[in-house]
């Protein structure tokens, strides 16, 4: 007779390090990776993962910061309480990934068959037309700058837009100050990615190259770099003189 199968919650704290960084944050307040790095001896990495998945499976709750001055807000963890489970605080990420799967899934399927350069051109414009000016996941911008607007103030609004889109996507994307370059600690799309990166990582690159010019400024995407680590992407950026 086999064994019987854990239950998903089972699996999920069945990681001892899982299991202290949830103790972690039921203990109150909300914590940075890292701080919860610090408290449990884990590397960033792993920190980052294990957290990643508690917040898929309810046991915690991922959000920026509320800060009162001007930057990049910090993204917080914080234990999962009886009002979140009232509410589903990431069904916006679920439809638009799902809206992302979907053309990710016609450019696999018009892609087949043809040369490895077509497919790629092709999956950069589906991304692209989904997050460019009236696409599916136009990104809302929340900032906006004046026409006569400085370089700088239109590049961190183009910054600030992107890291939100990307988050709600589920990239769990970082951004280190003064550099154009943006770390991704995971896909929603995985398996995909690994069986296809040069379709489904030119849809991402498309999806951010669409995100900036809706935001409009300097910065354009340059390129993404797949499995630097184990679910660890970057994506460079660049700056555009002509339009500095």
């Amino acid at each position: 007779m086999s064994p019987p199968r854990r239950s998903h919650a089972e699996r999920t704290l069945a990681s001892a390090s899982r299991v202290d960084l949830l103790h972690l944050l039921q203990r109150g307040g909300s914590h940075t990776v890292n701080e919860l790095s610090a408290a449990t001896g884990l590397h960033e990495n792993t920190t980052r993962e294990h957290l990643a998945r508690l917040v898929a499976d309810g046991y915690a709750v991922r959000a920026p910061e509320r800060r009162a001055v001007r930057g990049r807000p910090r993204m917080l963890y914080r234990a999962s309480t009886a009002d979140d489970a009232r509410v589903d605080p990431v069904a916006v990420g679920r439809l638009e990934e799902s809206i992302a799967q979907v053309a990710l899934t016609r450019v696999l399927l018009d892609g087949f068959g043809r040369d490895l350069g077509s497919t790629s051109d092709a999956a950069r414009e589906a991304g692209h037309a989904l997050t460019g000016p009236g696409g599916q996941l136009e990104p809302h911008i929340e900032q906006t700058v004046p026409v006569d607007a400085s370089a700088t103030d239109r590049e961190a609004r183009q910054l600030d837009a992107l890291e939100a889109h990307l988050d709600r996507l589920g990239f769990d994307p970082e951004r280190r100050d003064g550099a154009l370059r943006i770390d991704l600690w995971r896909c929603p799309f995985l398996e995909l990615a690994r069986e296809r990166p040069e379709v489904v990582c030119s849809v991402h690159l498309g999806l951010v190259s669409g995100v900036l010019e809706t935001a409009g400024g300097p910065i354009a995407a340059h390129a993404l770099r797949p499995f630097v680590g184990r679910e660890h992407c970057v994506l460079e950026l660049r700056r555009d003189t002509a339009d500095a």
